[in-house]
């Protein structure tokens, strides 16, 4: 499921300022160094489930000025944590309360995003 978080997505820093925002907020970075992708596991306790909230990235063609390159952050989304056991016919719905908790996460993300990057 996409979200609608429009003053997060679109946003361009710096890529290490980005991964240690990301990761002091819990987000495990993967994707290697083509187009990083940051989630984060959520749990709903009433329904013992599991959710991925996760936010892709891009490299942009700018670099600040110590040649360090920079992210553009893509459109979060919010989708069920899949097993084994699991098969592809059943429908997954998100809670009401899990999609509020990560518009609220991704508000705050956007937040301390949407300031300049602080030196290193």
């Amino acid at each position: 499921m996409r979200l609608k978080i429009k003053t997060l997505t679109g946003v361009v820093q710096p890529l290490s300022y980005v991964d240690k925002m990301l990761r002091q907020q819990g987000f495990h970075r993967s994707g290697g160094d083509s187009m990083p992708t940051y989630d984060v596991v959520m749990y709903d306790s009433a329904s013992s489930s599991a959710y991925f909230l996760r936010i892709p990235t891009n490299y942009t063609n700018t670099t600040t000025g110590k040649g360090e390159l920079n992210v553009k952050l893509g459109h979060p989304y919010l989708e069920a944590k899949f097993y084994m056991n699991t098969t592809s016919e059943e429908v997954f719905f998100i809670p009401k309360a899990v999609r509020e908790a990560a518009e609220h996460k991704l508000a705050e993300i956007a937040d301390y995003l949407s300031v300049p990057s602080a030196p290193s």
